[in-house]
């Protein structure tokens, strides 16, 4: 999933993989069963979006800046999907 914040007046963009709740099953019919698992934000990444010499887009990485700066990457994650914007 991908979406766009802004921060200190920058747009940023944050892509990460979402894996939905996998509800518990008590027993299959060959009586085996499952655990289920919950819901997980992984490979999470920020990046600004910019052009050198008017030309090419580059994509520089700042997810550990952000984080560094005190910002919950996983947390905007959350919210994100929280919120429904997608």
């Amino acid at each position: 999933m991908e979406f766009q914040t802004e921060i200190e007046e920058a747009v940023i963009t944050v892509e990460f993989d979402y894996q939905p709740e996998e509800q518990m099953v008590m027993y299959y019919p060959d009586g085996s069963g499952d655990p289920g698992c919950p819901a997980s934000v992984d490979n999470i990444s920020a990046y600004w979006k910019t052009q050198i010499h008017k030309q090419e887009d580059v994509k520089i990485d700042i997810t550990n800046l952000l984080e560094q700066l005190g910002h919950d990457v996983e947390e905007m994650c959350w919210d994100y999907l929280n919120n429904g914007d997608f």
